[in-house]
């Protein structure tokens, strides 16, 4: 549902980290009872991590509603500000997903000369890993559960069949392996954690910056804790009140357009910019899926372990919606387009990971099924209900014919074990602190329909909403404009003039 992360170069390694060791995660499910701790010791972190940043964890409940009972731990990092004396307070920053890690997005943007100096100077940036993921008591599940693959855009009663048993076994395979967790990673449970960790951080008001999923957990946070805050940006914005039908429509439209602007940029760049430059980039889109579907393309570069070796149709059609995400890797799209028409599908098929047994790093994977399932509604119940979204999506979006990630969730949703607990409705925001939205008009993930729908929920006395005229998901690290713009709100609480467009 428009969720994936904000990738730029600086941050590919995001979905991909794993050349560190994984760190060892704590067990859920063990009865202790919750801790009087008030406050976060701060020590050295694992060496997956920069070496200018600390590491701590804290516990929290399982279950906000039943906080005497079992607990879990919360993983987070910190890069202190260098310019104490002049120091604003915490800046939490959550990259999206749901499942992205923010402790290796911190550590990401750590080395100088990626954030502005100023930010650098005078926040403690905080990366708090949301419960399931990452640092955090994770989500696990087995590995071969995930890894089968099935279809789902079924087309024949067994198909659809085959798709709710995989995600029931994948679903109790995650309950045995997480416990009760799985039934409490739902994002009204994440909120509460953010707000236990400002309150054992001493209490500051607290500055957020919400990437794409991340504009949903803070947005979420600004409803039930408006008076706590002292600034907040919600960049790439999800809107978490629409129908299924809508989402379908909204999120598989942006990114059918993103494609389209794509293949325009890609015809009309130079030879070095672009390797597919004056050519026909939709028909060698199309020639590819033509190949896909009569049959898989070989992946010779993957081995089932980390990424599959062969790319199906429906791969192509649910990946490169991830690949639109930042402006910066469309070149390799493109020849990841020319290598897969030529018969090696490994560029497409290393953008579609497996689970590989990497608690940290599956994580991101894992509890992103299993949050989404808690959050958005699935009704579907037959193979009919899934052929009426299939439908909507081939004539909406004929190019990628629905495929996204609206549509993933709500069929790989279908028969999950979890409730769903965080139902979609309109947020209700009451704080004098003006929210800052950002938007990007061409966003293959999180649709301007989107930034605008929340927008009108927040209302015009609580929010301005940002725009910049551009491609690519969210805006704040592509160091421009909007980022500029983004930064004296943060450092001064100066906030743009309501219908600002900008260009970069």
């Amino acid at each position: 549902m428009g969720r994936f992360l904000s990738l730029t170069s600086a941050l590919l390694a995001l979905a991909t980290l794993s050349a560190a060791a994984p760190v060892p995660a704590p067990r859920t499910g063990s009865v202790k009872r919750a801790t009087s701790k008030d406050s976060i010791s701060w020590g050295p972190c694992s060496d997956q991590f920069s070496s200018n940043l600390t590491c701590a964890t804290y516990t929290v409940p399982l279950d906000w509603s039943n906080p005497e009972n079992e607990t879990i731990e919360l993983g987070l990092v910190r890069l202190e500000a260098r310019d104490k004396s002049n120091r604003i307070g915490n800046l939490f920053i959550n990259p999206g997903g749901p499942g992205g890690q923010a402790t290796s997005i911190v550590s990401e943007l750590s080395p100088a000369g990626i954030l502005d100096p100023q930010i650098l100077d005078r926040f403690d940036i905080i990366g708090l890993d949301p419960r399931g993921v990452g640092l955090s008591t994770p989500v696990q599940c087995d590995p071969a559960a995930y890894n089968k693959r099935v279809t789902w855009f079924p087309k024949t009663q067994d198909q659809y069949n085959e798709m709710v048993a995989y995600n029931k076994a994948l679903g109790e395979s995650c309950r045995a392996k997480t416990g009760r967790l799985i039934d409490f990673v739902d994002t009204i449970s994440a909120v509460k954690d953010h707000e236990a960790v400002r309150k054992a951080l001493g209490g500051e008001k607290i500055n957020l910056l919400g990437l794409s999923y991340g504009t949903q957990l803070f947005s979420q946070y600004a409803e039930l804790f408006p008076d706590n805050i002292r600034s907040i940006v919600l960049d790439g914005n999800l809107q978490h009140s629409q129908g299924e039908s809508s989402n379908l429509l909204i999120e598989s439209t942006t990114y059918e357009r993103t494609l389209k602007q794509f293949f325009s940029w890609c015809t009309n760049a130079t030879k070095e910019e672009c390797p597919l430059s004056g050519q026909d980039v939709q028909a060698k889109y199309l020639s590819v899926l033509a190949k896909a579907t009569a049959s898989p393309i070989p992946a010779p570069g993957c081995d089932n372990k980390t990424c599959r070796t062969d790319v199906t149709e429906e791969d192509v059609r649910f990946t490169l919606q991830g690949t639109l995400i930042s402006t910066s890797s469309w070149p390799t799209l493109a020849q990841s387009l020319i290598e897969a028409d030529a018969g090696n599908a490994t560029l497409i098929s290393q953008q579609n990971p497996l689970v590989t047994g990497d608690a940290y790093q599956d994580s991101y994977l894992l509890a992103g099924t299993a949050i989404a399932c808690q959050d958005w509604t699935h009704a579907s119940t037959s193979l009919a209900d899934v052929l009426e979204k299939a439908t909507l999506g081939a004539n909406f979006s004929p190019l990628t014919r629905g495929a996204c990630q609206s549509y993933k969730i709500q069929t790989s949703c279908i028969g999950w074990p979890a409730p769903l607990s965080n139902p979609p409705k309109p947020i209700k925001y009451t704080g004098k602190t003006t929210i800052l939205q950002a938007q990007s008009t061409i966003d293959p993930s999180t649709s301007y329909a989107w930034g605008l729908g929340l927008h009108a929920e927040l209302g015009d006395d609580k929010s301005v909403l940002l725009v910049r005229n551009g491609s690519g998901h969210t805006s704040y690290l592509r160091d421009g404009e909007t980022t500029a713009a983004i930064n004296a709100y943060l450092l001064n609480l100066t906030l743009p003039e309501p219908g600002t467009v900008l260009n970069s």
